[in-house]
């Protein structure tokens, strides 16, 4: 069951941008596409989910995959889901929701006591450092709610703050609910 959900977490995503590559056509922008939080947190799970068909693959990394990907799914549902990014329907459906909803799912069927769950945040925290650096320099930023022109950088501070907030949060809920449903499952195992 584990195999068969990983390898649908990377043929969904490969699937996804295939699809996106397709559709887009000569409108596909290379550069751009890979500057969307989104796509690279798909990319990384499913990396993280092929990779964990063939071999163990750490709880740090499987973490980290969780994380991001719950964190791209709330996001979308918060503040995106009514905002055109330019995605086709299939993709947006599929990177937006079902791959989040499969990698939460996954984590939760084989959870893992994980440590320093901080240190997940370090890729979100480049991430908006790049988007910040390299919006002004293309004038062209991946979402609205980082894009200062409408409203200037206090309102992008502010919800970057809260964007923040909810990393950490989830971040430890992460770690916390892998950790003690992986205690449980050995204490049954155990038990048995």
């Amino acid at each position: 069951m584990i195999r068969l959900l990983r390898t649908a977490v990377f043929l969904l995503v490969l699937s996804a941008e295939v699809y996106l590559v397709v559709v887009l056509g000569d409108r596909f922008r290379g550069v751009n596409h890979f500057s969307y939080f989104t796509v690279l947190s798909n990319l990384f799970a499913a990396c993280v989910a092929v990779l964990g068909v063939f071999r163990p693959v750490s709880a740090q990394l499987r973490g980290a995959a969780v994380l991001y990907m719950a964190t791209t799914g709330i996001v979308y549902t918060m503040l995106l889901r009514d905002v055109d990014v330019q995605t086709p329907a299939y993709a947006d459906w599929v990177l937006h929701v079902v791959v989040p909803v499969l990698v939460v799912v996954e984590w939760v069927l084989r959870p893992e006591k994980t440590a320093r769950p901080w240190t997940w945040l370090a890729f979100p925290l480049a991430y908006l450092v790049y988007t910040l650096v390299r919006g002004p320099v293309v004038h062209w930023y991946p979402y609205p709610f980082i894009d200062p022109r409408p409203h200037g950088y206090g309102a992008v501070a502010v919800n970057c703050l809260l964007v923040a907030f909810m990393f950490i949060v989830l971040a430890y809920a992460v770690s916390w609910v892998g950790t003690k449903l992986a205690q449980r499952s050995s204490a049954v195992l155990s038990y048995d």
